[in-house]
């Protein structure tokens, strides 16, 4: 996350744009709402076992992938720490 941050922030000086920056806010955002969302980190900790332990034809492991990274409750999660941030959803 220290590194995804100097890089937007990197990126930022380099363009003369603040949507590197806005960019890594609601990654952030979302990662923090699910730390604090025992049910959104009991979701994401469940899709990366499966993700461990399925096979990849597995249709199960096709949902866990879809489910650990940026899944519905991320999403969900992302527009909650938009706007707490006061960041507009895209």
């Amino acid at each position: 996350m220290e590194q995804q941050k100097n890089e937007a922030f990197e990126l930022a000086a380099k363009t003369g744009s603040l949507g590197p920056i806005r960019g890594w806010l609601t990654v952030w955002a979302g990662e923090i709402e699910i730390e604090r969302r025992p049910d959104l980190l009991s979701r994401r900790r469940a899709a990366e076992h499966a993700l461990q332990t399925l096979d990849h034809d597995d249709p199960a492991w096709s949902a866990a992938r879809d489910e650990s990274w940026w899944p519905s409750c991320v999403r969900t999660a992302r527009r909650q720490g938009e706007l707490e941030l006061g960041v507009q959803p895209e």
